[in-house]
């Protein structure tokens, strides 16, 4: 399978092919439970995944994507749903039927986000910040406009990944992006690494397990460098 991929320079890695054996082992684990087979061959089977560095942006590429202005209005609305997810954490699924009830402001004058995750069912409580909420109001309901259920225009799947590539290219950021690096981004660079406790970015991101948002929140040597630095000033 390495060596004679389907398509060309696109080889199935060892955690694509064991993300397939996951499946198949969901599918035999249960045709095994509703007695359409005897004997489950994979029971004993153990997907085995090597740990990888998930990909997310750093500030300083974020705000090459932020500054960048282009001449397609196409290309500009994908940047903008691209940042806010950087902002709050969103996934496409959930940002896609976004509605406008579910941005309100409170009495304090903080503004909220709330949504319930298509993926997890959990709900996510996010106070935006105001690169998000800027974005938010820049796509508010004019008169004139068509009218729409969701706060920000629907896009297909097809064209987010699509436009995602152009900007990828046009910003020389070094590697093509999609809408999962603005949640990791959201986790490691916006949140954790601006002191932001995991407890807290799991409740946004609306998590089950702490175990997800540690996939997404990871330590690197900005943050090390920044703990270290502040036991340094305690310390003397």
């Amino acid at each position: 399978m390495l060596g004679n991929p389907l398509r060309p320079n696109d080889p199935c890695t060892n955690n694509g092919c064991m993300k397939h054996l996951e499946r198949v082992k969901k599918i035999m684990n249960w045709a095994y439970e509703m007695r359409f087979i005897d004997r489950n061959v994979f029971a004993s089977f153990k997907i085995r995944k090597k740990p990888s560095e998930p990909i997310r942006l750093t500030l300083e590429q974020l705000r090459k994507i932020e500054q960048k202005e282009f001449s397609r209005s196409m290309l500009n609305l994908v940047k903008d749903l691209f940042i806010f997810c950087c902002y709050t954490g969103m996934a496409p699924v959930d940002l896609q039927y976004l509605k406008p009830y579910q941005i309100y402001c409170e009495s304090d004058g903080t503004t909220w986000l709330t949504y319930t995750r298509k993926k997890s069912e959990m709900i996510s409580n996010v106070p935006l910040l105001v690169q998000a909420l800027l974005i938010v109001r820049k796509y508010e309901m004019k008169k004139g406009d068509l009218f729409r259920e969701t706060v920000f225009p629907f896009v297909t799947n097809k064209d987010l990944n699509l436009q995602l590539k152009v900007i990828s290219e046009v910003c020389e950021i070094g590697f093509p992006l999609n809408f999962y690096i603005a949640r990791h981004t959201f986790a490691s660079t916006i949140t954790l690494a601006n002191g932001v406790q995991v407890t807290s970015i799991k409740a946004m991101m609306g998590h089950s397990k702490i175990e997800s948002t540690l996939q997404y929140a990871r330590v690197d040597k900005s943050i090390l460098k920044k703990e270290m630095m502040s036991l340094q000033e305690k310390m003397g």
